[in-house]
């Protein structure tokens, strides 16, 4: 035999389907599981795993469901499912090899990055090329444990600086002016409120109602016009509701009559939202209250989202 004929022969048979069964495969799973919200199919999660507390798990849960809602929600943040489903991949991996610290350090260290910088292209709407540079550098991240945690990111920014700059994006983003804001802002609000209901451990929504859950528009009708214009939209303007209640073309109340604050107020009182319940304790809702709950909601960016490992 010839040196071509006998390097055919060492070669392994079968390359393209053994590189479906133990790459395509998984991760085409992966991804599904990650996309319809199956989080007790993951092994990392199982609730037959007695190593993770309830309030771990919860809050991974939560970190996971806010991607899923914005890499499904929001186009610029698209990208980051990428680095999403290798994290995904190598938790299950860690959990087969039964080495509790790496698989701590992808889950405590690794995702609250990944959301925090997928709540920036959801924010900021960087360029293609600036998301594809990010999504690399996460997954570089991955292979480098030692520079995650730096005082710096790869483009030199402060992790005060991050902060500041998701507050400011999120302060001036008119939520409210189109399908795909309300999208990033119920996100948003639904993060927010599972944070501080873990805090205070109270029960958390799921199934249905997580998915249902969506924006109100709190005042509609606004008798300044530039008052209007700045903060109808805000998301110091929208409330996270269960869902929005169907239209009842024989009802007798007119739409002011549901719009008002007093029916409004109802309403919210009987949410299982955190946010939502505490706005029904107001007595009015204006412009003055709008920008109290914005200054709200803003400072709660710094207690929901980490940047310790930015």
């Amino acid at each position: 035999q010839n040196p071509q004929q006998q390097q055919q022969q060492q070669q392994p048979s079968w390359q393209g389907k053994d590189f479906f069964i133990e790459q395509i495969a998984p991760a085409s799973v992966a991804l599904y599981k990650f996309r319809t919200g199956q989080w007790d199919e993951f092994a990392f999660l199982s609730n037959k795993s007695k190593k993770m507390t309830k309030m771990r798990r919860e809050t991974i849960v939560a970190r996971l469901n806010f991607l899923r809602d914005i890499v499904m929600g929001v186009t610029s943040a698209k990208e980051a499912e990428i680095a999403i489903l290798e994290l995904l991949l190598r938790a299950e991996d860690y959990v087969g090899k039964n080495d509790g610290s790496m698989l701590s350090r992808y889950l405590d260290d690794f995702l609250p990055m990944i959301e925090t910088w997928t709540l920036w292209m959801a924010l900021v709407r960087p360029s293609p090329m600036q998301r594809h540079a990010r999504v690399f550098a996460l997954l570089d991240a991955m292979d480098d444990l030692d520079s995650v945690g730096s005082s710096t990111n790869d483009s030199g920014e402060t992790k005060n600086g991050l902060s500041e700059s998701l507050q400011e994006c999120m302060d001036s983003y008119e939520f409210g002016a189109s399908a795909g804001g309300k999208r990033l802002a119920a996100a948003i609000l639904k993060r927010m409120n599972l944070h501080l209901m873990m805090e205070e451990k109270k029960s958390i929504p799921s199934g249905d109602k997580m998915d249902a859950a969506t924006v109100d528009s709190i005042q509609q009708h606004w008798s300044d016009e530039e008052e209007r214009d700045e903060w109808a939209s805000r998301i110091g303007n929208l409330a996270l509701v269960s869902s929005m209640p169907a239209r009842n073309r024989r009802t007798k109340k007119s739409p002011s009559d549901t719009s008002s604050w007093e029916s409004k107020s109802k309403a919210y009182k009987k949410e299982s939202w955190t946010l939502t319940r505490r706005l029904a304790e107001l007595e009015q809702w204006d412009t003055d209250t709008v920008r109290d709950q914005q200054r709200e909601l803003l400072s709660l960016v710094d207690l929901v989202w980490s940047f310790n490992n930015v």
